[in-house]
C-alpha cells in the first residue's frame, strides 16, 4: 500500500491510505472521529481534516484548543481516557458504526480502544509505539492522567499487542504507513485487504533510538 501513501493534511501519508481503503470497501454514513488533533498544530495536521473537505462529518476530541476548523467538524475540547470516552461519545451523538476512527493520543490509545468495544467503526487507525518491534508484546499501564513527554519511549503500545487486540475485537491489520507510527485495521467482515501479522507489518519508529 505505500505507492499510495499522500500527505494533505496528515502526518505520514495516512490521507492517501485512508482514501485508498475506502476507495475498496466503500463509504456508508461519512462520518470519521479522530482523538488527538492539536499535537499537529492546533487541528491543521490530522487524519480526517481532508474527509471534512470531502464533505464527511467529522467529530474531534482534544484537550488542547483546535484553531482553523474545517467545514462538517464538530469540535469538544476533552480530555479523553478509558474511564470517559464513551461518555463522549454518547453525548456527541456518535454511531455504534460509523466509518472512520482514528486515535493518536500518545498514551493509553490500546485503553481508550478498549473502552469503546461496543462501538464498531469500518476501519481504525491507531498509534502504535515503534519502539518495540514487531514480535514483541507492550501495553503501558493504564494511566488516565498521563501526558506523552517529548522523546519518551514507554508511551502507547506495541503493534503486536493492538493486533492482537484488534482481532479480538473483530479487525484485520492491513497497513503501517512508512514511518511507523500509524497502523490501519479493517473490520474483518467487510476487508478485502490481505491480513498482515504484526511481524510482516511492522515499521521502525521513525525517531528510535
Amino acid at each position: 500500500m505505500r505507492r499510495y501513501e499522500v500527505k494533505t493534511h496528515s502526518q505520514n501519508g495516512e490521507d492517501g491510505i485512508i482514501n485508498h481503503i475506502f476507495s475498496k470497501i466503500n463509504t456508508t454514513n461519512k462520518i470519521a472521529v479522530e482523538f488527538g488533533v492539536s499535537a499537529g498544530g492546533g487541528g491543521l495536521e490530522t487524519n480526517t481534516r481532508r474527509l471534512a473537505e470531502e464533505g464527511w462529518n467529522v467529530f474531534w476530541f482534544d484537550y488542547d484548543d483546535a484553531s482553523n476548523l474545517p467545514p462538517n467538524c464538530v469540535f469538544t475540547k476533552e480530555f479523553i481516557t478509558a474511564s470517559n470516552a464513551a461518555s463522549a461519545f454518547a453525548t456527541a451523538n456518535i454511531p455504534t458504526e460509523f466509518d472512520l476512527l482514528s486515535i493518536d493520543i500518545d498514551s493509553n490509545d490500546y485503553h481508550v480502544r478498549a473502552a469503546l468495544s461496543m462501538y464498531s467503526p469500518r476501519v481504525y487507525v491507531i498509534e502504535y509505539n515503534g519502539n518495540y518491534p514487531g514480535n514483541l508484546e507492550y501495553v503501558m499501564p493504564r494511566d488516565d492522567n498521563y501526558k506523552w513527554k517529548l522523546w519518551e519511549t514507554n508511551f502507547g503500545a506495541s503493534l503486536k499487542s493492538l493486533v492482537k487486540q484488534g482481532d479480538a475485537l473483530g479487525y484485520d491489520l492491513v497497513y503501517c504507513e512508512s514511518r511507523g507510527v500509524n497502523a490501519f485495521f479493517v473490520r474483518k467482515d467487510i476487508n478485502p485487504f490481505p491480513v498482515k501479522t504484526a511481524e510482516e507489518a511492522y515499521v521502525k519508529l521513525w525517531w528510535s533510538r
